[in-house]
């Protein structure tokens, strides 16, 4: 049982330093970087991932084609994340996807997790933290420091703690 332990234990601290301390290391090139995230099994269609990106929990973790991770993002995937194509992640973003239930009883020691979903061609600001279960659709911005508690809606701008609803992409004026 303890021999057991150990050996999990020491294959996850293996995968998880190839992960985030050598892929995520600014001496690693983004080219390298996406071929480890490929051969550690993450199903990343591009290779704009920035240096000093944290990846815990889990592989099941999708970035679509033309997305762009930039520094010090953190993806917690105890359950799937999504993230769409031709997506900005501003510096620090924070996915995540476990929690702690509350009950009549106070916290519950037991994790739980739900998946998160970022649709195509959003924008998410500098540390903006994305919560369990939550679903952004497409064409959404969500200003910096926002912490998304709920669904967003596509096609609109959001901002807050927590994030809500500031204007939606038909109410912009047009640009001549």
């Amino acid at each position: 049982m303890l021999a057991h332990s150990l050996v999990e234990d020491a294959s996850w601290g293996w995968r998880s330093f190839v992960t985030n301390s050598v892929a995520g290391s600014v001496l690693c090139p983004r080219a390298v970087r996406y071929g480890i995230l490929r051969v550690r099994g993450f199903d990343v269609r591009t290779a704009n991932v920035a240096s000093r990106c944290t990846f815990t929990g889990g592989r099941d973790i999708r970035i679509g084609t033309g997305t762009f991770v930039n520094v010090g993002c953190y993806f917690e995937a105890v359950a799937p994340i999504r993230i769409g194509e031709d997506c900005q992640l501003a510096m620090s973003v924070t996915v995540i996807t476990s929690f702690h239930g509350v009950g009549p009883a106070g916290i519950s020691r037991e994790r739980d997790a739900a998946p998160v979903s970022i649709g195509d061609r959003c924008w998410l600001g500098a540390n903006v933290t994305v919560l369990p279960g939550v679903t952004i659709g497409d064409d959404v911005v969500v200003a910096a420091g926002a912490v998304v508690t709920r669904d967003l809606p596509s096609g609109a701008v959001y901002g807050g703690v927590p994030a809500r609803f500031i204007r939606s992409f038909a109410d912009a004026p047009v640009a001549v």
